[in-house]
């Protein structure tokens, strides 16, 4: 009797990936953001125990997978997961899970909810068709932990810094406080050089005298990055971006990478192909401006 063909493609699209080892599978399971509460936790270790070899591997994108699950075991695993609310995680030409810090909800530092941005986005895009893969990345502040342009689509947390003068009785604790030396206070009044300024937010909390505020909070966003073989920065496509401007060219840049991007072709790779201005225009924006038209 003829053996069946494994359909790896179908194995895969399920979050089954063939391991080095034959008719062994690693299960990835979706993770938003990096978090998981502790019942779903729980349900993973069993069936680690279960189907696997008793143990988990965190991957570099805040992804679970549970190592040498046996082909045969591959749909009780999954639907015994299923039960418990974790599905299978994304491979394949597909968006991928967003990965996220924890930004303003733990984070000293946050300026956004990367959270809810991340929970977001992975409702209305994780596991959809492009030519590639499309990886996310929500970072909370300019720190960038989640490295956001390495990514295809990177949202970085940022704010615009204003001084208001009078209340400013120069301290220097803003001062102090910024690494990039782009504010100083000169005859007992802070000034912020625009161009040194990475909008992270520093001297704002550094201030006690109400001195420094937010003039404006919002996202800088990347397109086009990734890590791999041949590695690429993303490009800075938007600054201080409100909420409807972020989703408006998300959606647009899905547009386009559906509509251009070749067979097997990174965003990046395809802004590089047909070039930046022509990626600028069809998300509706100018080289020259910092925001949508």
């Amino acid at each position: 009797m003829a053996e069946k063909k494994i359909d790896l493609s179908s194995i895969k699209s399920k979050g089954f990936l063939p391991q080095r080892q034959e008719n062994m599978f690693s299960m990835r399971l979706k993770v938003v953001s990096g978090n998981l509460d502790a019942e779903k936790l729980r349900a993973i270790a069993d069936a680690a125990e279960k189907y696997g070899s008793g143990y988990v591997h965190i991957t570099s994108r805040q992804q679970i997978e549970v190592p040498f699950v046996k082909l045969e075991d591959i749909e009780a695993a999954r639907n015994e997961l299923e039960k418990k609310g974790i599905s299978g995680g994304s491979a394949g030409k597909r968006v991928r899970a967003v990965v996220a810090c924890q930004g303003n909800r733990v984070c000293r530092n946050g300026l956004i909810d990367c959270e809810r941005l991340a929970c977001i986005i992975d409702k209305k895009y994780f596991g959809e068709a492009v030519p590639k893969k499309l990886k996310i990345a929500v970072t909370g502040c300019p720190a960038a932990c989640v490295r956001p342009q390495d990514n295809d689509f990177g949202i970085m947390g940022t704010v615009k810094p204003e001084v208001l003068e009078e209340n400013c009785v120069g301290c220097k604790r803003c001062e102090k406080a910024c690494k990039m030396g782009a504010i100083k206070v000169v005859e007992d009044k802070a000034s912020i050089d625009t161009e040194k300024c990475i909008l992270c937010g520093a001297c704002i909390a550094a201030c006690r005298k109400d001195a420094l505020r937010a003039e404006k909070t919002g996202c800088t966003v990347f397109a086009g990055g990734k890590a791999g073989l041949r590695p690429k920065q993303g490009t800075k496509i938007l600054e201080l971006a409100e909420e409807k401007q972020l989703f408006s060219v998300l959606e647009k840049t899905f547009d386009y990478y559906r509509n251009e991007g070749l067979e097997g072709e990174r965003l990046g790779d395809l802004i590089e192909r047909l070039g930046i201005e022509r990626y600028l225009d069809a998300i509706g924006r100018s080289p020259c401006d910092g925001d949508l038209s």
